[in-house]
């Protein structure tokens, strides 16, 4: 009913393909935390092909060739909702699952070569070696925030989850000219009356939270909030204890529900992100609501630690940002002697830094 509401014209076939595929995943990839293989990814993938179709409009006539057509469209929104999501062990598994619900189909990469060259260039910025996997995994996390208004971004610290977004949310600034705002959130560090606000019991008067003082300054659209992009990110554990109070919000209703009786509704240029390390004290209520994207270990390589170190040494202050290319040209100015002798000190250490066999690699590998 689904495919056939969003215009396929091969829906009944489809539909047994698709569902057999998600009881495959269910049952054959690894069991993990931040997986789900439910109604609600189902109706995502769905969705994500309906919006797909329309976009690309075939020019087929022939039933054949329509049903090629809309296979291989399905087949793309698979892919890029569910390959975010999977550990690295689970993509070849996935691989040989659509090859057999899907003869000769395989995994679909993305291809967004304007926001892909972006990135490139932004990595220069953040001092980022812009290596494929890394490029690769924020093209992923750009394809989920468009089809999820609510984005959880799981793995290790030090796999890159923060650069990425930061990144990410620069690189659509410049290309389509919106400005992003990110508001940074630990949720463990607040009380969750500090979190949501709380009402007085003697007074009756509610007083905001940190949560729904932003939301209500972006709705409020004093300094012209409604023509920006804003990334709320929760960077802690996702447990029920706060967590399930955003049930509402990361629900299609988009609503939060204050108990003054207040309802703040989420625009549609917010977007809810989580940063956490694992989803062990998540509930399957508030995992199923979002969108996923995997951050493993071998996402930021040891060569891309070891660049980003020794770029921000060179640098007069070692906490700030590089210098964005597309502006490098027009502020040349006279380097200090305190910036040359920097250089010169880095270059100097450089060689026990880079290569397979340097003696900082070797030194972690001993360890």
């Amino acid at each position: 009913v689904m495919l056939y509401s969003q215009g396929f014209k091969s829906a009944e076939r489809l539909a047994g393909k698709i569902v057999s595929l998600f009881d495959l995943c269910a049952n054959q990839l690894s069991s993990q935390p931040h997986y789900d293989f439910g109604l609600r990814a189902l109706k995502s993938v769905l969705v994500s092909a309906g919006n797909l179709k329309r976009a690309e409009k075939s020019e087929a006539t022939e039933i054949t060739a329509i049903n090629e057509w809309e296979q291989n469209v399905l087949l793309k929104s698979v892919c890029d909702t569910v390959v975010p999501k999977l550990v690295s062990e689970d993509i070849p598994l996935l691989s040989s699952l659509l090859s057999g619900v899907f003869p000769g189909s395989d995994i679909i990469q993305l291809h967004d070569q304007k926001l892909r060259d972006a990135i490139n260039a932004m990595c220069e910025k953040y001092n980022v070696l812009p290596k494929p996997q890394f490029v690769e995994k924020i093209m992923q996390l750009n394809q989920i925030c468009r089809l999820h208004h609510g984005v959880m971004m799981v793995g290790p610290s030090g796999a890159g989850k923060t650069t990425a977004w930061k990144i990410l949310l620069e690189c659509l600034g410049k290309i389509d000219g919106i400005k992003g705002e990110g508001y940074v959130v630990d949720p463990k560090a607040v009380t969750k009356d500090e979190l949501y606000g709380r009402l007085d019991s003697t007074t009756l008067e509610w007083t905001d939270g940190i949560f729904t003082h932003i939301l209500r300054t972006i709705l409020n659209n004093v300094r012209g909030e409604s023509n920006k992009r804003h990334w709320i990110i929760f960077d802690g554990d996702v447990d029920p204890e706060w967590a399930e109070n955003l049930n509402s919000v990361l629900d299609d209703n988009k609503l939060l529900t204050l108990p003054s009786g207040d309802r703040l509704s989420i625009p549609p240029n917010v977007r809810i992100m989580f940063e956490v390390e694992s989803l062990k004290h998540a509930t399957l209520a508030t995992v199923s609501r979002c969108g996923m994207v995997w951050f493993s270990d071998d996402v930021v390589s040891l060569d891309m630690t070891f660049h980003h170190y020794l770029a921000r040494l060179k640098q007069d202050e070692y906490d700030s940002l590089g210098v964005d290319p597309s502006e490098e040209k027009e502020s040349k100015k006279e380097e200090s002697p305190a910036s040359i002798v920097r250089k010169q000190c880095v270059a100097a250490i450089r060689p026990l830094f880079d290569g397979q066999d340097s003696f900082l690699t070797k030194v972690l590998t001993f360890a």
